[in-house]
């Protein structure tokens, strides 16, 4: 298989009605060792053989598996190793393939006699002079892309591309550069959805993610070592979603209680306190020892958010203050003690969807809000951007 997210893959996936289906199947047939052998080969850096003559169903439930288990990590070094790894793996067997028709990207072929002569005869002088009949085929423009899926992939100069008739003219190795934008990008957006779905997910990812995650740790240690993981660790305000910095604003009446109580009181425990959670379920006490994180770093902000509404929301409503330790999960009390954690639920951040529905005045999307189902995923994104950014700054 040439793309896990391509003609084939879904294809075979058809079959299971629904990636669910096909997450609750993949543990009756592939261990967990097996699982782990398409990124265990990467500290070696040689891809094996036998995982690119693998199989299209073993190719596509191991690369699908890793996927469930970055579920409960979205964002940190588990995702870096799966990508490093499979891009590998892809990239090798696209690189000795001629047909490009398989992949996620909608390729069309170029005709003999499509681009004029005239623009041939410029293209060539630019980009061919001196160069071998073999490198000018390897640079010929033989394929083609329409200019709007184009755009939204590339992120390079347009100096070197041809674009006519609302199509860009891409030669093999420009293809499978754009390719490497698709998958990446693909696999962010898979993870993305299936972080909302972990909580159904079987045991087996849970589990996978686990030894996944030991191997991230050997593999990026020294980078680990200089940035950190994506763990609890004073809140980034500069990184926040804008639906948050909305809420952080204050907001009219209307949305008094569902901005500061609902969303930003969900938000603000769960990114300073416990960003990566492995489950829904968790509870204040199993993440902290004392209250003090959020008497002094979590409620003093939502508080001050609450003044800054119209009218101020704890002056008109008082006992809206224990609806807030109510949504951490401590009972609706003005009291609360650490052993009480657990008393209700902590309630999770809603997910963007159902604040485009319930308060549509916050969904203000940013460029990087793009397939992005939860303002947590998106700072923890954030997050890890900024902290590879800073990894790679420190290679240099």
């Amino acid at each position: 298989m040439l793309d896990p997210f391509g003609k084939r893959a879904k294809e075979l996936l058809k079959e299971f009605e629904n990636i669910n289906n096909f997450l609750d199947v993949i543990p009756n047939y592939l261990d967990i060792n097996l699982a782990l052998e398409r990124v265990n080969w990467l500290k070696d850096g040689i891809v094996p053989e036998y995982i690119l003559n693998a199989n299209d169903w073993k190719d596509i439930m191991g690369f699908y598996a890793l996927l469930g288990a970055l579920a409960f990590s979205p964002y940190g070094f588990e995702m870096e190793l799966v990508k490093e790894a499979n891009l590998k793996i892809y990239l090798t067997r696209i690189e000795k393939n001629r047909d490009f028709e398989e992949l996620s990207l909608h390729i069309e072929p170029v005709t003999e006699d499509e681009i004029p002569q005239r623009d041939l005869t410029i293209i060539e002088k630019r980009l061919h002079s001196e160069i071998s009949p073999e490198d000018k085929e390897k640079l010929a423009l033989k394929y083609k892309i329409k200019l709007k899926e184009f755009l939204s992939l590339n992120e390079g100069s347009l100096k070197t591309v041809y674009i006519r008739k609302g199509y860009a003219y891409l030669n093999r190795d420009q293809v499978i550069n754009l390719w490497k934008k698709s998958f990446e990008r693909n696999l962010e957006k898979a993870v993305n959805l299936l972080y909302e779905l972990r909580d159904e997910l079987p045991h087996y990812y849970l589990e996978l993610y686990n030894r996944l995650s030991e191997i991230a740790r050997e593999c990026f240690k020294k980078k680990i070592e200089r940035t950190g993981k994506t763990s609890a660790q004073p809140l980034r305000f500069d990184l926040f979603p804008p639906c948050i910095k909305i809420a952080l604003g204050g907001v009219p009446s209307g949305l008094r209680n569902y901005a500061i109580t609902v969303l930003l009181t969900s938000f603000l425990s769960y990114a300073r306190i416990c960003p990566n959670p492995p489950s829904k379920n968790v509870r204040i006490k199993d993440c902290i020892k004392d209250l003090s994180i959020i008497e002094k770093e979590i409620l003093p902000v939502i508080i001050e958010a609450g003044n800054r509404c119209s009218p101020p929301l704890f002056e008109d409503q008082p006992n809206e203050i224990k609806n807030i330790w109510y949504h951490l999960g401590f009972g609706y009390t003005s009291k609360p003690r650490l052993e009480d954690s657990g008393t209700s639920t902590w309630y999770f951040p809603p997910n963007c969807s159902k604040i485009r529905a319930n308060a549509p005045q916050l969904c203000k999307p940013d460029k990087d809000c793009k397939y992005i189902k939860n303002p947590l995923t998106y700072y923890l994104r954030k997050l890890y951007l900024e902290s590879k950014s800073q990894g790679e700054d420190g290679n240099e």
